[in-house]
């Protein structure tokens, strides 16, 4: 895992190489192993290295292939290197190092743009060819590694992360209006091809870019459609049999690393299933040194609601994996987070992502620089909430009457369906223009909403399509964000197993009741981690966030932060009316507001985002 950037110059001018060490600079806790520098003529690379696999100094990059004229700057992982590899090598390319991003080059001199479709993992990649005059960016299927870009007809720039852009000239820290609007209303982000930051999009997932003397034009190479189709069978064995094969062949590769592996493990089914598959790989000769091959990390909240301790106790009791907690609190969460803010660029939804934030501060300092994580898992096979009732919505829609009913109560007997819910909150998927029109005289900026255009993110008559949405706009791409951010931030690869695309493919594939089935959410892997598993979490009736105490935080410890922010005449002003804000926040601590706790934490971050990055309005 890497820290990359780069400039192209459309008017065929140098490159300033001092931009491109303040680039590289920007980006340095990405990769701190190594750094390189390329520059010629209208283009300029910059790369920072985390060591994973290859660790010699030959794989270092820049990396370039001088015969062909050719230079890259890579951030990710291809996990099938070694097959494509000799794969390679029989059609007679060359290889001076053991590295997966030689395997990039001479993939592209074997299929051109065409290589990206031999490509499984996750990636972002800038590639100079100095014959052809241009520069081939591209971004992995699902999106998990970031790619930048900002352009004014003179300039071509990226980078993995926004600050490293922010430096440059023309470029501006004005906040977009409508992307702001989306967050403070509906509370998304990461969801519209446009960023915070005026000018700075992102490179969409599944899409390469193309710059040259024409221009740049960017291009979607991949795609996905989930199936709407219902059947009347209802079981799943076999299918759950082929996905079991297939995560685990998923699991296996992510496994690929010169360097020690470990797991993030919050104690629901889809992190322990990763863990108790890897576990399945130690040789029965070792099972007695099981910690020396699998070590776990998980947060904790002795003492809440949203603890799950003893589920993860669970999983290490069966695997014997040396495990180790951390337990964010709401003091450090302030004293952090203008680090936070800095790392992760852009405001966030919920503190979940500082207790993320903790779980990789922790990887770091047990020595362990890869982890494995389930990310992915609840966009795909319905784990949240809101897909049980879509379910039921589809099967009216399609008047299985009788399924409907079975299936109504199955769910109230198998899902402990309204436990720690927050209705408030929940409500945005139910009546959302009705719910959020109402935020109006609180939320500036309706000019935002005529000019983006309103998010629809509740039922829409299709669970299939609700299922995409999830998966490539609204849920899966800040999950991501959020991830790659804390963990580069501590200078950690994670790796994501659920995200292996064919196994996205398989599940897309699949009907809506092999994914909401018998009154359980996610039931074709219950099903395929039956005897893997602890019993008790496979038949877990609770769905816990990976989340924090936030209302309580919010009362008890973050009471005066957050009326010092909504008092102050500061960047806030210029999204909301703050004295109605500060009036509504006071019925909230009584609990007398119809808004949700989330809504004044996501008031609060913006408040701070735009402190600590010096924004000014559009």
């Amino acid at each position: 895992m890497c820290g990359i950037a780069g400039i192209y110059r459309f008017d065929g001018g140098p490159v300033d190489k001092e931009l491109l060490v303040q680039m590289g600079t920007r980006l340095a806790h990405r990769g701190p192993d190594a750094e390189g520098m390329y520059s010629s003529n209208r283009v300029g690379l910059v790369h920072h290295r985390l060591k994973i696999i290859d660790l010699s100094d030959q794989a270092n990059q820049p990396m370039q292939n001088e015969e062909h004229g050719l230079v890259i700057v890579y951030n990710g992982e291809i996990y099938n290197y070694l097959e494509l590899r000799k794969e390679l090598q029989r059609k007679s390319w060359k290889f001076q190092t053991d590295s997966d991003t030689e395997v990039i080059l001479n993939s592209y001199l074997e299929w051109g743009l065409d290589c990206l479709r031999f490509f499984n993992g996750m990636f972002a990649f800038a590639l100079w060819d100095e014959r052809e005059q241009r520069l081939f960016c591209a971004r992995d299927r699902l999106g998990v590694k970031p790619l930048y870009y900002y352009s004014d007809g003179k300039w071509f720039a990226f980078a993995s992360e926004i600050k490293a852009l922010l430096g440059l000239p023309n470029v501006s820290t004005r906040a977009n209006e409508t992307v702001i609007h989306d967050y403070l209303t509906l509370g998304l982000v990461d969801h519209r091809k446009e960023t915070f930051f005026t000018g700075i999009e992102k490179l969409p997932a599944g899409s390469y870019l193309i710059a040259d003397s024409e221009g740049i034009r960017i291009q979607k190479y991949w795609d996905f459609e989930v199936s709407s189709q219902v059947t009347t069978r209802g079981w799943f064995f076999e299918e759950a049999e082929q996905f079991k094969n297939q995560l685990k062949d998923a699991v296996q590769l992510r496994l690929r690393s010169d360097v020690p592996v470990g797991s993030c493990l919050s104690g629901g089914i889809d992190s322990a299933s990763i863990v108790c598959l890897i576990n399945s790989f130690i040789p029965p000769e070792h099972k007695k040194q099981t910690g020396d091959y699998q070590k776990t990390y998980s947060a904790v909240f002795p003492n809440t609601p949203l603890d799950e301790g003893h589920y993860i106790q669970e999983v290490v009791a069966l695997t014997s994996a040396e495990a180790k907690r951390v337990e964010p609190s709401a003091h450090a969460f302030l004293e952090e987070l203008d680090d936070l803010l800095w790392h992760q660029e852009e405001p966030f939804s919920s503190s979940s992502v500082y207790a993320q934030w903790c779980v990789f501060r922790l990887v770091r300092d047990s020595g362990v620089k890869v982890v494995l994580d389930g990310q992915g898992a609840d966009e795909q096979l319905c784990g949240y909430r809101k897909f049980s009732y879509f379910f039921l919505r589809e099967l009216a829609n399609r008047g299985h009457y009788g399924r409907l009913f079975r299936e109504s109560l199955l769910l109230l007997k198998n899902f402990t369906y309204f436990k720690n819910v927050d209705w408030r909150h929940s409500l945005r998927y139910f009546s959302p223009l009705k719910k959020w029109d109402s935020l109006s005289s609180l939320v500036k900026g309706q000019r935002a909403v005529d000019k983006g255009g309103r998010p629809s993110i509740g039922y829409l008559g299709s669970m299939a399509q609700r299922i995409k949405l999830d998966l490539t706009k609204y849920s899966l791409p800040a999950l991501l964000r959020y991830e790659d951010k804390n963990s580069m931030a501590f200078s950690i690869e994670s790796r994501t197993p659920y995200l292996d695309f064919r196994l996205v493919e398989y599940l897309a594939a699949l009907p809506l009741d092999a994914k909401v089935g018998h009154g359980w959410p996610k039931y074709i892997l219950r099903l395929a981690m039956k005897g893997i598993i602890p019993e008790r979490i496979r038949q877990r009736k609770d769905k816990l966030a990976f989340d924090t105490p936030q209302d309580s935080w919010i009362r008890v410890h973050w009471k005066n932060a957050f009326l010092r922010a909504y008092r102050e005449d500061g960047p806030l002003s210029a999204f909301v009316d703050q004295r109605k804000l500060n009036d509504e926040f006071q019925a909230y601590l009584r609990g007398k507001s119809w808004l949700s706790g989330n809504f004044f934490f996501r008031s609060f971050i913006l408040q701070r985002w735009a402190e600590r990055f010096s924004m000014v309005r559009a």
